[in-house]
């Protein structure tokens, strides 16, 4: 069931799984400095939008987003989604980790949380001006699907935090029609892609390596009696990879890196590196390859990788389309304002 339940929560669901960043817009405006002037924050509460204790009622608005007003509850549909994905793997040790910039891995999670309700919230007010709805066949689809995630959440976690059937069913609403918004809103993006353009191919590879690194892993380059040695040995493996009988198993034991087989395209490897790899024919080895790096013998695997260049074609077109969209997107992020009230936000917990 845990691929069902994340199709509808799926954009903040892949957004944490891949990059952290995706379709968020002009990452200058973070939700916890807000949108510039458009932005603020609330740090006094009245009672009934909760206190400044450790609780909090489960009704309490965490932040609004324009028009719109998010609840405690329905952040907390988000929180459990991650922790769902999480947890099972690493533990809840996962949310103290340490990140290179100083922060957790925990906060950095509540940081993109925020940032993301926000993306949705203004998709899902955008939709309007983009005269995107649900249709009835989707409202059937979304229902069915809210009550299938609704029955997974625990008894204790849907009275601890008040998420309700209507709770899970807005949140799955908000990213249904995100999706459909961005659908509309990148829909004249050119989706033609060449073969050419993708072409992918698959080589195995001997390395021999013309750097090394020190003690702090900083590249020390190789003297130039170091380097020619290296020449020679490559241009020995040369001779003896011409007539192994099978060049993966010979690369495995004579190339300085442990990977062999690489599917490459354009801009993966030095120019040097892919100029030889796409003029080679499939089963024919290269001559000795410079770049950077080191000396390499190629052979060719496949010439034209047809599933890998297939998949390409796809990343190319979903990075134009995440292109298109954060331009869009920025231009509506200027039109919202966007408080948090920030005493409510941090009783916010993984």
């Amino acid at each position: 069931m845990r691929n069902r339940r994340t199709r509808y929560l799926g954009i903040i669901a892949l957004l944490f799984m891949l990059t952290f960043t995706a379709c968020s817009g002009n990452k200058d405006n973070k939700a916890g400095d807000g949108n510039k002037s458009n932005s603020s924050s609330e740090s006094s509460e009245s009672k009934d939008e909760g206190d400044k204790t450790d609780t909090i009622k489960t009704d309490a608005t965490i932040l609004t987003v324009g028009d719109v007003k998010v609840p405690y509850n329905e952040v907390m549909v988000y929180v459990l989604l991650l922790k769902d994905m999480y947890e099972p793997n690493f533990t809840n040790v996962i949310w103290d980790y340490k990140l290179e910039t100083g922060s957790t891995f925990g906060e950095m999670a509540r940081e993109e949380v925020l940032n993301q309700i926000i993306q949705l919230k203004i998709m899902t007010q955008e939709a309007k001006n983009l005269d995107t709805t649900l249709t009835d066949d989707e409202l059937i689809e979304i229902e069915n699907y809210a009550n299938e995630y609704f029955n997974g959440i625990s008894a204790e976690d849907k009275e601890d935090y008040g998420i309700t059937y209507d709770t899970v069913l807005g949140v799955c609403k908000d990213n249904y029609l995100s999706e459909k918004v961005f659908d509309v809103a990148t829909m004249d993006v050119d989706t033609s892609i060449s073969d050419e353009e993708a072409k992918q191919v698959t080589v195995y590879q001997i390395k021999v390596s013309t750097a090394s690194k020190d003690k702090n892993g900083e590249d020390i380059a190789l003297s130039d009696e170091e380097k020619e040695a290296a020449l020679k040995k490559a241009k020995k493996l040369l001779k003896k990879a011409k007539k192994a009988e099978d060049f993966y198993t010979f690369a495995l034991s004579n190339s300085d890196v442990s990977q062999v087989e690489y599917t490459i395209g354009k801009g993966d490897k030095s120019d040097a590196y892919i100029d030889a790899a796409f003029a080679l024919k499939e089963g024919k080895i290269s001559k000795v390859i410079e770049d950077e790096e080191g000396y390499y013998i190629l052979y060719c695997a496949d010439s034209f990788n047809e599933d890998a260049t297939a998949q390409k074609k796809e990343e190319i077109i979903s990075e134009r389309q995440d292109e298109a969209f954060q331009k869009m997107y920025k231009e509506w992020l200027e039109n919202y304002k966007v408080k948090i009230k920030q005493d409510n936000w941090a009783k916010i917990k993984f």
